[in-house]
């Protein structure tokens, strides 16, 4: 039974560069989104709605802090789950909290890092991360 499952897990393992690209494409997109965030700061920070904080520009900067700090774990493979499900629960703050106070435009944009970010949690970083490494020399296996 356990040569059979490792069989298979071989013979699919090219799907694990499908998810090193994804992971390193919305890594580049969520940072060029945050880079984008900041050269704007000053317009942003006027219409965000306080969320953790009584000061919305308090919030807009650890949001965004996070944010970046996800896309870097996402794009490195390093806790790729729990980012992921991080960032999927900050999409949906956007789309229900932060959107309606400005207005509903960009949605779509959400819903679709939303898609991307179910993916790698159910998928996990793959064969190429940095939590595969550390299962490795663990003994774990390949699997995160």
């Amino acid at each position: 039974m356990i040569a059979k499952l490792n069989e298979l897990l071989r013979r699919y393992r090219h799907v694990d560069k499908a998810i090193l690209f994804l992971r390193l494409f919305i890594g580049a997109v969520i940072m060029l989104h945050v880079i984008g965030k900041l050269q704007r700061y000053n317009a942003m920070v006027v219409g965000f709605p306080p969320l953790l904080f009584n000061n919305g520009e308090v919030s807009f900067v650890l949001l965004t802090t996070l944010e970046a700090l996800f896309a870097v774990m996402i794009g490195c493979g390093f806790w790729t789950r729990f980012a992921a499900f991080m960032m999927s629960l900050g999409m949906f703050v956007d789309i229900f909290v932060i959107y309606p106070t400005l207005g509903w435009l960009g949605v779509e944009r959400q819903v679709l890092y939303i898609g991307i970010y179910v993916f790698l949690v159910i998928s996990g970083g793959g064969k190429y991360a940095i939590d595969a490494m550390f299962s490795r020399k663990s003994g774990r296996g390949e699997s995160v």
